[in-house]
């Protein structure tokens, strides 16, 4: 996988902590009839700042979504491209805890019938992540870039795991 526009990570959970959210969209690349839906809605729970946060994720970001079940520790879980600006997507938010989102297609999925080839998050990140934000943080942050000295470095180790 092309890891170039790789630019974030964000937390993301199902409402049943026993179950992987997102875990049956398949890869994007896969299909070209789009119309078989393989786009969806990644949520952002409201918060102070996350709609102007959300509106601001540049098109074709590749954001990496990092989740917990109850039993295990947080993983990568997917590699998912932003398919449109912020303005495309405004108009259909709603009021509401996860009224915000925006249109993600899948580009890397973890094989979640082997849980143990699923990467982790603090294994593979050599980061701690705040489990509570809604937001994407940049991988390009002074925390991670501590452990990984550029951003390059960080994306060629990921396109690693990821392939």
């Amino acid at each position: 996988m092309d890891c170039s526009r790789l630019e974030y990570i964000k937390n993301v959970n199902d409402d049943d902590d026993k179950k992987w959210a997102y875990k049956s969209y398949p890869v994007g690349e896969a299909y070209k009839d789009y119309s078989i839906g393989d786009d969806f809605q990644l949520n952002f729970k409201e918060g102070a700042g996350v709609d102007t946060h959300a509106f601001k994720l540049p098109k074709g970001s590749l954001i990496i979504l990092s989740q917990k079940l109850r039993e295990y520790e947080r993983a990568l879980t997917h590699v998912v491209e932003l398919v449109n600006e912020g303005s495309e997507d405004k108009p259909q938010w709603e009021t509401g805890t996860w009224g915000i989102f925006r249109w993600v297609k899948v580009r890397w999925i973890a094989d979640f019938t082997d849980v143990s080839r699923i990467p982790l998050d603090k294994k593979e990140m050599r980061a701690e992540w705040s489990c509570f934000d809604t937001k994407a943080k940049l991988l390009s942050s002074p925390s991670l870039m501590k452990q990984w000295g550029t951003i390059d470095e960080l994306r060629a180790h990921l396109g690693e795991v990821f392939n």
